[in-house]
């Protein structure tokens, strides 16, 4: 082979441990929501930049409750907090794990397909050489051949 970025193997064990550990993880989160793009763009977000901001504003609710109205609830203020904290530790880490996840997935997918091209190179030699081959040949074929573009109507 011409190319080999990884040489691994995930048992089929492993991979249903990890499943599992996945649907826990889940099923520990079970608060999580998808926004739309628009609502993403609608909302406030915290942001590196004014982390410091928050902590302080946090540091400064607590040792100084009564500066806010009794509308506010700093109990649920506290919870959010808490909240963003633990789950911006947790998302740094999975961040981490699904770029790693990813940039294996394309390593090996680049292996396989580049291993591939080889054999369909091969099948393409011996087609006429090896009975049953030219099967194989007519199935792989397929993904080679260039579609034809259909004409776009003349403008009007």
């Amino acid at each position: 082979m011409e190319q080999n970025l990884i040489s691994a193997a995930l048992s089929s064990e492993d991979a249903a441990q990890i499943n599992s550990a996945l649907e826990t993880i889940n099923q520990k989160l079970p608060f999580l929501i998808t926004f739309t793009e628009q609502q993403k763009k609608s909302i406030h977000k915290l942001g590196n930049t004014l982390k410091p901001f928050v902590d302080d504003a946090a540091g400064t609710v607590n040792l100084y409750p009564q500066i806010m109205s009794g509308t506010f609830d700093k109990e649920e203020y506290m919870r959010d907090y808490q909240l963003y904290k633990s789950l911006f530790e947790l998302n740094g880490k999975l961040a981490s794990l699904h770029s790693a996840v990813d940039d294996t997935l394309t390593a090996v997918g680049s292996d396989a397909l580049v291993a591939s091209l080889l054999i369909y190179s091969a099948v393409q030699s011996n087609k006429d050489k090896i009975a049953g081959l030219d099967a194989a040949a007519d199935r792989m074929k397929v993904f080679f051949e260039k579609k034809k573009a259909t004409p776009k109507p003349p403008a009007q």
